[in-house]
């Protein structure tokens, strides 16, 4: 399974053990959890590494869960990104996404890391539809998923219990569809210039030969077989 991708600047791989002190320092930050994920249970850094263990030794389907680092080219860990509550049967996934500095907020790497997110999603893991779910005061997230394509399909009314202000939040629904991102020009147009390519298009089959072995004659008649139907 394919658990990585890259665009122009950023990489996105899934977290492992190694990244439970990048994890943690950003879990104990009161500024960053409030707008990733609020409530976050305690844990210390034995007990993430442990977690994360886990989840790379059995696949994201299974475990439900597939947790991304953002890692810039040039700066390292950015960032986090996740496909969380998924579902095979009804083939959905909940997006998560948050940044550690403010100021990488509005560099565009949100933007960037999405669309990476949103390639594996939709053309790799063939997901029918992603949905997630933004606080009412996480304003500037909320513009940013509608300007990529999300639709918003709803608000959900003091839905969640914020422990650190004791007061009930407002959620915004947000959610698209592989038809909305087939057809979806803002990210026609914006992800050629960040990822180099446009992924709301299904891309290619590439065959790769390795020069080093031999292949059969019947293999290459296969081989070439397939080729034809792939150009025909």
């Amino acid at each position: 399974m394919i658990l990585s991708n890259q665009g122009q600047s950023l990489v996105i791989r899934q977290a492992g053990a190694n990244d439970a002190p990048i994890l943690l320092r950003a879990y104990e930050d009161e500024t960053f959890i409030n707008l990733y994920r609020s409530n976050n249970e305690k844990q210390t850094e034995e007990q993430l590494r442990e977690i994360l263990r886990q989840r790379q030794q059995n696949s994201p389907a299974k475990m439900g869960y597939l947790e991304f680092i953002i890692e810039h080219k040039r700066y390292g860990a950015v960032g986090i990104a996740a496909l969380g509550d998924y579902s095979p049967i009804h083939q959905r996934a909940e997006y998560l996404i948050g940044l550690f500095d403010k100021q990488h907020r509005h560099l565009g790497y949100g933007i960037e890391a999405t669309l990476l997110v949103l390639d594996l999603a939709f053309n790799t893991y063939r997901l029918n539809k992603l949905y997630s779910y933004v606080y009412a005061y996480n304003q500037f997230s909320q513009k940013n998923m509608i300007h990529l394509g999300f639709e918003n399909e709803g608000i959900l009314k003091q839905h969640h219990y914020s422990i650190k202000t004791d007061k009930f939040i407002d959620l915004y629904v947000n959610a698209m569809t592989v038809g909305q991102f087939r057809c979806c020009q803002q990210i026609q147009r914006i992800s050629p210039r960040l990822l180099g390519w446009d992924i709301t298009q299904v891309a290619q089959q590439v065959v790769k030969i390795d020069s080093s072995h031999k292949v059969k004659h019947d293999m290459a008649e296969e081989l070439l077989a397939k080729l034809r139907a792939l150009s025909s």
